[in-house]
């Protein structure tokens, strides 16, 4: 149970308290250029899931080694690095070889993959000295971080295309950064 608890709670964490696109910054050119496009949202997100999942489970499996862990902090965010690439590289072949893929879903795979914030997951689980289930909750917690800020990103676009008082000048991506600003200034409120 409290397995269970610990990969469910760092997932919280990390999704709405700890959310990584607004507090830190991660994947959040990513995330901008998704809300003007939400229908391809969700393969995305999924996508960043899996790498993000993937990645910190062999990362703090890794970890559990005493000679990998005490070695210096350079070293880890080389091999953190390194497993990133090692995942994307076997992820495409197993989508090349067991099945149909379109040239948008390979794209999706590509920015999902070496996106900042899939880069940033596992040394964040490293700098937090996570648990092997509070390093999965916290990349799966990054996937659906990623999904809450482009929805909230999108749905602010909407309200500041039809809001009719704000001046021309801020009109379009000052307006949108304005908003992304006090969306992040939020989050941090929760902390």
């Amino acid at each position: 149970m409290k397995v269970i608890f610990d990969l469910l709670a760092a997932s919280l964490y990390v999704s709405l308290v700890q959310n990584l696109i607004f507090n830190g910054g991660y994947g959040i050119s990513e995330a901008v250029r998704m809300s003007a496009k939400p229908r391809k949202l969700i393969p995305l997100a999924v996508f960043m899931t899996y790498f993000s999942v993937t990645v910190s489970a062999i990362c703090a499996a890794l970890e559990l080694l005493p000679k990998f862990h005490a070695k210096s902090e350079f070293f880890h965010i080389a091999v953190f690095s390194a497993v990133v690439f090692a995942v994307y590289i076997v992820t495409m072949a197993a989508v090349l070889i067991y099945g149909k893929i379109q040239p948008k879903t390979i794209r999706r795979i590509s920015i999902a993959a070496f996106n900042t914030l899939v880069m940033a997951v596992p040394y964040i689980n490293y700098r937090s000295a996570f648990t092997f289930m509070q390093s999965i909750g916290a990349g799966l917690g990054a996937g659906l971080a990623f999904l809450v800020a482009v929805l909230l990103i999108n749905e602010g676009l909407k309200r500041l295309d039809l809001n009719t008082s704000v001046p021309k000048c801020f009109k379009g991506t000052p307006a949108l950064f304005i908003y992304t600003a006090l969306l992040s200034l939020a989050f941090m409120g929760l902390k």
